[in-house]
């Protein structure tokens, strides 16, 4: 039987019986139900920088990796761990391939020794650190049938987590040629965050979980002149309910225990199939309306299609979450 930590259904008879008309335009209701139920198995992909600045910080995550991973082998839940790089740069043959042989740890190896070997990726990669592009191509064809092969799993929740010292630099290669900087100067050039969210549940289907975190800059580098704000990273990571963690602290540990208690969690946010008209959303948990409320409720973000449960109230275990809603959009 599936066993999903979180498991969406949509309701597809709605579209055709729970049509409805509005000052003579059409609108579809559309109902989601996810299930607040925990996982156990979660796929766990490290994006890491390898550009000339980065050792330090990977040599901290290597010895943060004992309090992360802790909290997951107390649940003795089942876990895919690998690692891939930063580098996506055309010229780099390995890109997207996930680091060492096998291409991912299972907790039949000897995990924590193999994987601070390989989290410290190296500083000779590219100065136009690439990571959410990096982690889609590591996920997607060829690389999920080829080198990358057995990693993701079709029910596991999945975790990525990027560590950088530098903003995501995702351009599709239109920067392909120019010097790092153009990361900056040519923001325009960039793929959409709310691209990513999307390809990534896209990756798992409806209601599958998605949590990314990152370990980046912050807006305000105190005594830390070589990190840049990683806006892009923690962005992604606010929008899927992850950890957002300072690459220019001197110990990693609480911070990666942190993240590591996010496969254990209730889910706090959902992502919808479809972009809702404004007005039109109705959530519920169990036989109970939940009112849409920053502290006491939900807020649902148009942007990235989420709906988030974000003060004192979290659906319980066990529960079902109902999101009816007109569809306004893809």
């Amino acid at each position: 039987m599936q066993s999903n930590y979180l498991m969406a259904v949509g309701l597809s008879s709605l579209l055709a019986a729970g049509c409805s008309i509005d000052n003579s335009v059409e609108r579809r209701t559309y109902t989601e139900v996810f299930l607040q139920e925990p996982n156990q198995e979660v796929d766990i992909l490290w994006i890491v920088d390898d550009s000339p600045s980065m050792a330090e910080e990977q040599l901290l995550i290597a010895q943060g990796f004992g309090a992360f991973i802790s909290t997951i082998e107390d649940t003795n839940i089942d876990f895919h761990i690998g690692v891939v790089s930063t580098d996506m740069d055309l010229a780099n043959a390995n890109r997207g391939v996930l680091v060492g042989e096998p291409s991912y740890l299972t907790s039949s190896d000897d995990y924590i020794g193999l994987f601070q070997d390989r989290v410290q990726v190296g500083v000779g990669g590219s100065d136009k650190e690439k990571g959410l592009s990096a982690a889609l191509h590591a996920l997607t064809e060829p690389m999920a049938s080829g080198p990358n092969q057995g990693f993701l799993r079709p029910f596991a929740t999945l975790l990525l987590i990027f560590v950088s010292d530098e903003d995501d630099c995702s351009d599709g290669d239109a920067l392909d040629g120019m010097s790092g900087s153009s990361c900056y100067d040519e923001r325009d050039q960039l793929i959409p965050v709310k691209d990513f969210v999307t390809n990534f549940q896209n990756i798992k289907g409806p209601g599958s979980r998605v949590v990314t975190s990152s370990v980046v800059g912050p807006d305000v580098a105190n005594n830390c002149e070589d990190s840049w704000p990683g806006h892009r990273y923690s962005t992604i990571s606010e929008v899927t309910g992850g950890v957002q963690g300072d690459i220019c602290e001197s110990d990693y540990s609480d911070l990666m225990e942190e993240m590591g208690l996010t496969v254990l969690e209730e889910v706090r946010v959902f992502q919808l199939s479809y972009t809702p008209y404004e007005g039109s959303i109705v959530v519920s948990v169990g036989d109970d309306i939940v009112a849409e409320d920053p502290v006491n409720g939900w807020t649902f973000d148009s942007e990235f299609k989420t709906l988030r449960f974000d003060g004192d109230y979290v659906p319980p275990r066990g529960s079902s979450v109902s999101v009816e809603y007109e569809i306004g959009g893809v």
